[in-house]
C-alpha cells in the first residue's frame, strides 16, 4: 500500500495527473489494492482499497473502488500485469486526440521508441466494458495504451515500472507534439 502512496504523489509532482484524476492499482494474488473513485492521488494514505480481480466475486468495496475499477480487472486478467498507473498526462491526451481512433503512436526519439516501440490509442467511455476489452487487448502486446481524449493505462511487473513506463509515454508523445508542429511550420514557412 505505501508504495502505491510513495508513486500517487509521483505521479501528481511530475505533472502526469491533475487534481482528482487517474488511479494506481497493484496486484495482491487474486485481489487488488486500488485507490478509490474520486481520491487525490497525492494524498492517497486511506484512500485504497482491496476488491477481487474476478469481478463475479463483488466486494462490498467496488462501489468505493475507482471508476476504472473494471479496466484494471481486465488488464489484470488478460496480461502479465503485476500494478497499472493511470494519468491524465498533457501532451499523451492532445496527441491521441490528433490521431485516429484504435491508430498507433510512433515515438520520434530513439528512448522512447526503444521503451515503447509504439503507443496503441484505444477507444471507450471511462470506465466502459469497451474501454476495458480494447485496453487489455491492446496491452498484451504493449506496454502502455491511450484511451482516446482520456490518459494513458501503463502496465509493469513492479509499480516502479508502470511509472516509468507512464512517463515515458509522456515523454514520448511530447517530444512528437513538438517535432510534428515544428514539421509543420517548416513546411509553411518552404511553401511561402
Amino acid at each position: 500500500m505505501q508504495e502505491l502512496i510513495k508513486y500517487g504523489k509521483k505521479i501528481v509532482n511530475v505533472g502526469l495527473v491533475h487534481s482528482h484524476f487517474g488511479n494506481v492499482s497493484k496486484r495482491v494474488g487474486d485481489r487488488m489494492l486500488i485507490s478509490t473513485t474520486g481520491s487525490m492521488l497525492d494524498e492517497l494514505e486511506g484512500q485504497i482499497v482491496s476488491v477481487p480481480i474476478d469481478p463475479a466475486t463483488p466486494d462490498e468495496l467496488d462501489v468505493i473502488a475507482s471508476t476504472e475499477v473494471n479496466v484494471h480487472r481486465a488488464i489484470y486478467k488478460h496480461t502479465s500485469a503485476l500494478a497499472i498507473l493511470h494519468g491524465h498526462s498533457k501532451y499523451a491526451v492532445a496527441l491521441s486526440m490528433l490521431c485516429e481512433a484504435d491508430g498507433l503512436i510512433v515515438p520520434e526519439d530513439s528512448e522512447s521508441l526503444y521503451i515503447l516501440h509504439e503507443i496503441p490509442v484505444v477507444s471507450g467511455g471511462v470506465g466502459s466494458e469497451e474501454l476495458a476489452l480494447n485496453a487489455a487487448k491492446a496491452l498484451r502486446d504493449h506496454k502502455a495504451v491511450i484511451a482516446r481524449g482520456h490518459g494513458t493505462f501503463a502496465r509493469g511487473a513492479t509499480v516502479d515500472e508502470a511509472f516509468v513506463i507512464l512517463s515515458s509515454v509522456e515523454h514520448a508523445c511530447m517530444v512528437k507534439y513538438l517535432v510534428d508542429a515544428a514539421r509543420a511550420g517548416f513546411l509553411k514557412a518552404r511553401i511561402k
